[in-house]
Formats: C-alpha cells, structure tokens, sequence
C-alpha cells in the first residue's frame, strides 16, 4: 500500500515489521525522529529479542526517556532494510529518518498527495 493522509491530513506509511514473525505497522511519518520503527507496546506480545543497546531520546516536549533498542528487519512492498526498533507508551508507531534514508519522499499537501519511491 502506497503512503497516505489520515483524516487529519498525517502522513502515514503501512510496512511490515519482523518481530516474532512478519507484523505489519500503520506508522505516522515523523521527519522530527532519527530513528527507524518506534512501535506501541502492544506490539511486544510475543517478541523475545534481546535488547541491542540502551539509547536516551529527546521527546517532541523537551523532556528525555531512555529506550531498550533492538535489531530488526522492516519491508516495504519489495524492499527488506535493517532497522532499529523501539516500542513506547504511544498508541501510533512512527518511521523515522533511519528508516526513510533511501527513499524519495513526496508530500505535497496542496494535491493532498504522499509517496515513498
């Protein structure tokens, strides 16, 4: 499925995410993150990596969390990256820039268009 605005004119990207076996993601696409895949804690349920490292973030208020990082695989259409992940308290999961290097991202909000080439 090709990228798109949510009703509230959010850019969004649905990928799949190896956890404990292909899950695919609805994901807002959030340039402000220099991460790869940020995912809800629901989607722990059966994930058993162990953490590749511990790294602290700055979040959109100002403020600083520390996340358990992992290793894992993200695909798009035909394309399979290595990317990092992290799982936060959130309900929606973010791709960030780690992810999107790469890619040629449109979004032009005048013709309400989104797309990941």
């Amino acid at each position: 499925m090709n990228p798109y605005l949510n009703p509230l004119s959010q850019p969004h990207l649905k990928l799949e995410v190896l956890l404990s076996s292909w899950t695919e993601a609805d994901c807002l696409i959030d340039t402000g993150f220099s991460g790869g895949i940020a995912l809800p804690k629901t989607y722990l349920v059966g994930f058993r990596q162990t953490p590749s490292v511990y790294q602290e973030f700055e979040l959109a208020d100002g403020s600083y969390t520390t996340f358990a990082i992992y290793q894992t695989k993200v695909r798009f259409g035909r394309i399979i990256k290595n990317s990092t992940l992290f799982f936060t308290k959130s309900s929606e999961g973010l791709v960030g820039i780690e992810f999107l290097i790469g890619f040629k991202l449109t979004l032009d909000l005048k013709t309400s268009l989104v797309k990941l080439e």
